[in-house]
């Protein structure tokens, strides 16, 4: 069931693509952990700039393919840890951002209003 609005699900890509940035910082991780959440930060960040969607700024991406990049940063999100051995007293919100990014793909609504496309 889709009944998450994608205006809020725009509110949620940036929140969550700043907190995945600050998220090493906040933990003390250095290193490669560091490196790939601050990537992965900008990454969101910037696929959601790119998306048309009422948040988005160009408008480029269809809502359906910014869907699948989101199921794949949840996918990574719950991956990196044990692939880029983080430390096993951070790898907690990681794996919870990565499910509930999982979780907001399966419920956010296919159909932006107001965007470029109508689709």
């Amino acid at each position: 069931m889709r009944f998450i609005p994608t205006m809020l699900h725009g509110f949620a890509d940036y929140i969550v693509g700043l907190l995945v940035i600050g998220l090493p910082f906040f933990l003390g991780l250095q290193d490669t952990p560091c490196t790939v959440l601050v990537v992965l930060g900008v990454i969101v960040i910037l696929y959601s700039l790119a998306t048309d969607y009422e948040l988005g700024a160009v408008r480029f991406l269809r809502i359906r393919f910014h869907l699948l990049l989101d199921g794949l940063f949840g996918a990574a999100m719950l991956i990196s840890p044990w692939l880029f051995n983080f430390p096993v007293d951070s790898r907690w919100p990681v794996y919870v951002i990565g499910v509930l990014a999982l979780v907001l793909t399966m419920t956010t609504q296919i159909r932006a209003e107001g965007t470029a496309t109508t689709n």
